[in-house]
């Protein structure tokens, strides 16, 4: 060895056998990553969710005299016999197309009223419901969207759940499945008892 003091190899912290091994990264079970990304992923969810809900009007909402395309007068919010589910949704809705067929089921066991949302006129509405199986779902027109907004809803669709006082209890809106209105409804109906 040279005793030259620019030499690296006569500093002795530059010996290989002196630095030790660095320490291995603790990862997190493949489990606890994946409960982990979920909770997140829902978080998210759910914070988009409520970024996009309506603005709801707090409290009981006035009842709001509407009638149906096929001319059946209704009352929209007030004090109802049972709990209420009121879906707006548009022809020009990608999502509501999902959803519209198994509302068709659910207005067996439940009130369910639906509104459309700047789809046109009466008859627009009507032959869209005749040519998709929809004539059963009681359907509110809602050309320019004034009723939609004296709720505070402007996203399709939107489900509202009225309470038996008239005040909406719930709110959802973008792709909804079956079982979640279906459990909201019950859980209302348990509510009221």
């Amino acid at each position: 060895m040279s005793d030259d003091p620019g030499n690296k190899a006569n500093k002795p912290d530059s010996d290989p056998g002196d630095t030790p091994p660095p320490k291995p990264k603790r990862r997190l079970p493949r489990w606890a990553r994946w409960t982990l990304e979920g909770l997140v992923f829902v978080a998210a969810l759910l914070a988009v969710q409520a970024w996009m809900g309506p603005d709801l009007p707090d409290g009981e909402i006035p009842g709001m005299a509407v009638e149906t395309i096929e001319g059946e007068q209704l009352t929209l919010g007030g004090p109802a016999d049972e709990p209420t589910v009121v879906v707006f949704w548009a022809t020009w809705c990608g999502y509501c197309d999902l959803e519209m067929p198994w509302l068709v089921d659910l207005v067996d066991d439940h009130r369910v009223i639906t509104v459309a949302m700047q789809s046109g006129d009466a008859a627009t509405v009507r032959a869209h419901m005749r040519e998709n199986d929809l004539e059963k779902l009681p359907v509110i027109n809602d050309p320019d969207g004034q009723i939609a907004s004296s709720l505070g809803v402007n996203v399709t669709p939107t489900f509202l759940f009225f309470d038996q006082t008239g005040r909406v209890a719930h709110s959802t809106t973008g792709l909804t499945s079956p079982w979640g209105v279906r459990l909201r409804m019950w859980w209302m109906n348990r509510a009221a008892e």
